[in-house]
């Protein structure tokens, strides 16, 4: 295993672990709040301060929420989906959005059935796609999104989801990190840098893997791999 690699293992385990901890803490401080009921015997401003430890407890639940997604922990509604109709249906919906992209689909001529939450695995294209659209603002750029089976020896037959842009791409020190929790060049704060993370929590937990290319001025591809359920 890389060092890379054993970092990131590293950090999963840590994120798992803090996750657990801070959901316990945050689930008691919302469960004892609302015992107390809206009934209760509150000044003004005694209850303006119950409030904001209410929506400080949410915050923290949502946040540990992120954290189990990064980590592999999240509830996900699993099934076997078709992975070319989820790609096609979602690209769909996104391309009123992409008014400054050109869009290319190549789906592979085969059923690719994965064992995976559908809704989670929309998300995560709409999430690669939403940034490999940002990476070519201003001017635009084209987009290429495809599939194709993917051996590998000894294992089950993968499907291979590929989304490529030629964007602005990025640094090595950027991409050695865009996976990690927290981790952005974006300026808007703690909501920022949630994204690849969660993606790439999402694709682990599915029995699966995502890894990133990329060079400053090159644009950057983002492949998925995912088991095949038939067809091997």
């Amino acid at each position: 295993m890389t060092e890379s690699a054993e970092k990131m293992t590293a950090l999963v385990q840590l994120a798992g672990t803090v996750a657990h901890e801070l959901n316990n803490i945050f689930t008691a401080v919302a469960g004892n709040l609302s015992l107390l009921g809206p009934e209760a015997a509150f000044s003004p401003n005694q209850a303006s301060t119950v409030r904001d430890i209410v929506r400080a407890a949410e915050r923290g639940i949502e946040l540990t929420s992120k954290l189990q997604a990064f980590a592999g922990r999240q509830r996900l509604n699993r099934r076997n989906v078709e992975l070319n109709d989820v790609v096609l249906r979602t690209m769909r919906k996104l391309r009123p959005s992409l008014p400054t992209t050109n869009v290319k689909i190549a789906l592979a001529d085969a059923e690719f059935i994965v064992y995976a939450d559908e809704e989670k695995l929309a998300d995560t294209i709409v999430e690669l796609v939403k940034n490999a659209h940002a990476a070519m603002l201003p001017i635009g750029g084209c987009l290429t999104v495809e599939t194709i089976r993917h051996e590998i020896e000894g294992r089950r037959p993968h499907a291979l989801l590929r989304i490529r842009d030629n964007g602005k791409g990025m640094a090595p020190e950027v991409m050695a990190r865009a996976i990690e929790p927290l981790f952005t060049t974006s300026p808007h704060g703690i909501k920022a840098g949630w994204g690849l993370s969660n993606c790439a929590g999402f694709i682990r937990q599915s029995g699966g893997r995502m890894s990133l290319h990329s060079e400053v001025g090159q644009g950057t591809l983002v492949e998925i791999l995912l088991p095949l359920e038939i067809g091997r």
